[in-house]
């Protein structure tokens, strides 16, 4: 695990949590929080970006206690941090 891609993790995280966005739920809050718990040291170690880092461990840490809506802005804001990080957003 200590030699995640970054880039591969976050491609996996964009996608599931824009579903979860769409239709919440528990085992999808589960599935995600699992990739978050992965991305966020990734991104701290690799990236060295703790901003970013911290804002998808508060995502991972949000579900499903948070609206979808509180955590639409934070996953805006990661999308964003993330390509000023390097990172390419996918579609």
């Amino acid at each position: 695990m200590l030699n995640e891609d970054c880039q591969r993790l976050f491609n996996e995280f964009v996608p599931m949590a824009r579903r979860y966005l769409q239709s919440p739920g528990i085992m999808a809050a589960l599935e995600l929080d699992k990739v978050c718990m992965h991305l966020y040291p990734a991104i701290a170690r690799e990236r060295q970006d703790q901003d970013l880092s911290n804002m998808i461990r508060d995502f991972g840490r949000g579900l499903p206690r948070k609206e979808s809506s509180e955590l639409a802005v934070l996953l805006d804001a990661i999308l964003r941090q993330a390509q000023a990080s390097g990172l390419t957003v996918p579609e």
